[in-house]
């Protein structure tokens, strides 16, 4: 795909205004375009980033308008004029817009969801204007904006400006590529809340993969359990399976796709991983592994260890997002089965179970009658 520009958009208070304008003085290639807004100018607001005005004038440009947005009460909107002008520069646009913005051509933009902890968001608001923490009204406006992230192809995390425009300026450099992310990107990409969330170690990271981590909660013998620091170990026996989760969650942009499998030390103890190690883009959720112990011995696995490693892989152009039914699920009963007490590996258990029973009893048996065979042997070797 060929991209044409830049969308920076995202939550109040995330940052986007200052976000664009770093990424146009440190990519000599890149240029802010003015916008226009019906909204009073502001303390903070950047010098000759928008051009204000009032209802009228709005609705008499709107048909010269490629975007548009109707955002807090206040109108916004870019026109054809104002982008051509950069792309005529031959530099690359970068859009600054409301997550409400509708674009009205067939432009190719990357895009990016900026956001920020509620702590931080809340700390620029009420800089900015005044706004008291837990506002009803930001509140919902801040929920209502999230909601439209999964729209756009990434979203960041500005907890830091430097890497924040660092893993922009990355993924617009590789914007047209695919394959297998290596180390840096990985690292740089989850430290803006992508890919993985709930990371203890960055040591996970290896060269072109993460060394995935066994979390707490898993399913083994019809109930769920909980590891503890007290409580440390699941116990696999021989021909049982266990439901283990990791202790991070995945946050795939739309343009990544990942796969996970099992860590060689437990494979050659003689377990398989038992369910699909796709993992879609636009994935957001807890992983988990269906383990089943194919050898004649227990397996033991230890909370927080390495248990299963996942790699990265960009795709060419975005995909629609996953909306399957375990979005945004991080608790292990959201993923088991209505009829995971009867399930084939469950009822396998059972009949493997009644062979040994069956088989104890016919053992039992046939030594009473070896027993009783040699007893009447012994008499009558006495009596000879």
């Amino acid at each position: 795909m060929r991209y044409q520009g830049i969308i920076i958009t995202g939550t109040s208070g995330s940052g986007k205004s200052t976000i664009a304008k770093l990424l146009s003085e440190r990519i000599s290639t890149c240029q802010m375009v003015k916008a226009v807004t019906t909204r009073s100018k502001r303390a903070d607001d950047l010098s000759d980033f928008y051009e204000y005005i009032d209802n009228e004038k709005f609705q008499a440009i709107e048909k010269n308008l490629i975007v548009s947005a109707n955002y807090r009460n206040c109108l916004y909107g870019i026109t054809r004029e104002a982008f051509q002008s950069v792309v005529s520069q031959k530099k690359i646009p970068i859009l600054v817009l409301a997550p409400t913005s509708k674009i009205k051509e067939e432009i190719n933009l990357l895009s990016f969801f900026i956001d920020a902890p509620d702590v931080q968001l809340d700390e620029r608001l009420k800089a900015r204007e005044g706004t008291q923490k837990d506002n009803p009204e930001v509140l919902t406006q801040r929920k209502n904006d999230r909601d439209l992230s999964q729209e756009f192809t990434y979203t960041v995390i500005n907890f830091n400006l430097d890497k924040t425009i660092e893993v922009i300026k990355g993924l617009w450099d590789n914007r047209n590529s695919g394959g297998l992310l290596p180390k840096q990107i990985i690292q740089l990409m989850i430290e803006c809340g992508m890919l993985l969330d709930k990371v203890e170690n960055y040591k996970n990271i290896q060269g072109a993969s993460y060394d995935l981590t066994l979390g707490d909660e898993y399913y083994s013998r019809g109930r769920i359990c909980t590891l503890t620091s007290k409580n440390p170990f699941i116990r696999i026996d021989p021909y049982d399976y266990a439901i283990v989760t990791s202790a991070e969650n995945a946050n795939l942009p739309r343009d990544i796709a990942a796969k996970f499998g099992l860590t060689v030390g437990l494979f050659c103890q003689g377990v398989i991983l038992s369910n699909g190690p796709q993992v879609d883009p636009g994935f957001k959720g807890k992983l988990f592994c269906l383990l089943f112990n194919t050898s004649n011995s227990p397996v033991v696995l230890k909370r927080r260890e390495h248990h299963a490693t996942i790699e990265f892989n960009k795709l060419l152009e975005p995909a629609p997002p996953y909306s399957g039914k375990y979005q945004g699920k991080d608790e292990i009963i959201n993923y088991l089965p209505s009829n995971t007490l009867k399930g084939a590996i469950n009822e396998l258990k059972e009949e493997l179970e009644e062979v040994k029973s069956e088989s104890r009893r016919v053992n039992a048996n046939a030594l009473g009658i070896i027993s009783v065979f040699l007893a009447i042997l012994a008499v009558l070797l006495t009596l000879r």
